[in-house]
């Protein structure tokens, strides 16, 4: 298991997150960011060390949809399409989606923390210490953490908060 964890950071002026390795050392960053058709508080990009970025953004609603929220993913070539599931969205946050033609799925089990799979293997869990504000991922050995999978598991803890209605202090201090 890799471990990460979340922390703020502030350089001239430009508010970020950085998402630092179990040595400290920062694998990217999150800012806030802009994407057409989603809301302007829930849109956020995620931007390795290496480069490679993406954006993702809660997905404004119509009336007819309010029940399923829609999160639009865009990367260099590419524009994903997550959505709640009809029902089961009403008990625990469950977003689905495909990356390459194979399954991506990010719930909230029953300790409330939130769970990622992908292709049906379970790849990290994002775990928050409530009496510290810690927020920490524990990532599958083998998910290379410059990876589109790790950019939306990252990016879509935001959106589990904005489900869950909880202040997090790492997303309000980038607002």
């Amino acid at each position: 298991m890799k471990q990460y964890q979340f922390k703020l950071s502030v350089d001239s002026n430009k508010k970020s997150v950085a998402i630092e390795n179990d040595h400290d050392d920062p694998v990217g960053y999150v800012e806030k960011a802009v994407l057409r058709n989603c809301e302007k508080r829930n849109t956020y990009s995620y931007t390795s060390t290496q480069g490679d970025s993406l954006i993702l953004g809660l997905k404004k609603r119509k009336f007819r949809d309010m029940n399923i929220s829609k999160y639009i993913i865009v990367a260099d070539d590419l524009e994903l399409v997550f959505k709640e599931r009809p029902g089961t969205s009403l008990l625990h946050f469950r977003v689905d989606g495909r990356i390459d033609h194979q399954f991506m799925s990010i719930e909230e089990n029953w300790s409330g923390d939130m769970e990622v799979y992908f292709h049906g293997d379970h790849i990290a869990t994002v775990k928050e210490d409530v009496v510290s504000g810690d927020t920490v991922i524990l990532a599958d050995s083998h998910l290379d953490d410059h990876s589109i999978k790790f950019g939306i598991l990252v990016l879509m803890y935001f959106m589990f908060k904005v489900y869950k209605r909880e202040s997090w202090d790492v997303a309000n201090l980038l607002a």
